[in-house]
């Protein structure tokens, strides 16, 4: 019960967050709405299309499955370590460390409430996607299990988010950074068919391909199922081991009085 109470007040919170700050937010909607749809553009459907034999709407929906694993994946990373220096810069972070429940359990609640409203709103930007090619019930079925099985790939972000955060506890800025590896990563999860299994390390991209497998019919690779839970798992531990090790540090330095 107490759990139900913290996701309640914490979505309220968000909420009046989002709209205190409704304009980044908007511009958000936006950018990923032009990414979208610059895909197209580029006719990557059409080379997904030739890639596995299938007609040029079954190509569209491949590429849209990962760029719904790319947009969960990159909204996770960004809100997650940029929150988290806000936050150590406005007080709530050194406050959230004197609650009963773990700094990175509130994060996390809170990312999970600001992807929920944002979904929401990208709902819109799907809508038109699905009409404009005509999608039938299948591929509606396919593009909300994405979200889904995304879930392991966004925890696994959330877990390179808090290593992020925690560093720039330390470096201050670490901005570019973050948007190098946003940018960096829709090329892995759409712009090229990434084979090779050392890939897999990258949260998302085994996630990709169980759904695409799926999608096409296709019988799933056991082993990228390991893959894809033994990377996430990997990458929240790590993160969070990191984070604590950090913010510890900085606690001890006393680092928290000069921001």
């Amino acid at each position: 019960m107490d759990y139900i109470n913290l996701i309640k007040t914490e979505l309220s919170l968000d909420i009046k967050k989002i709209r205190s700050y409704k304009v980044s937010f908007v511009t958000d909607i936006l950018i990923f709405a032009i990414v979208l749809f610059s895909i197209f553009i580029t006719g990557l459907d059409s080379a997904f299309a030739d890639s596995y034999g299938i007609d040029i709407n079954s190509g569209k929906i491949i590429v849209l499955i990962g760029f719904i694993f790319w947009q969960i994946s990159t909204t996770a990373l960004g809100w997650s370590s940029a929150n988290i220096r806000g936050q150590s810069v406005s007080g709530t972070l050194e406050l959230k460390m004197q609650s009963k429940y773990s700094a990175e359990l509130l994060l996390f609640i809170e990312m999970l409430t600001y992807l929920f409203i944002s979904f929401l709103s990208f709902f819109v930007i799907f809508l038109i996607f699905i009409l404009s090619i005509k999608a039938d019930t299948k591929d509606i079925l396919y593009i909300l299990l994405s979200y889904l099985v995304a879930f392991p790939a966004l925890i696994g972000m959330y877990g390179l988010g808090l290593l992020l955060g925690g560093i720039s506890l330390i470096e201050k800025e670490i901005g570019s950074l973050v948007f190098i590896l946003q940018s960096v990563l829709i090329f892995l999860s759409d712009m090229i068919e990434v084979r090779s299994r050392l890939f897999n390390i990258i949260p998302f991209n085994a996630g990709i391909k169980i759904m695409r497998q799926m999608y096409l019919g296709q019988s799933v690779e056991a082993s990228l199922i390991v893959d894809y839970l033994i990377s996430n798992a990997v990458w929240i531990i790590l993160g969070v081991i990191c984070f604590r090790y950090l913010l510890k540090r900085v606690r001890t330095s006393d680092s928290f009085n000069n921001y």
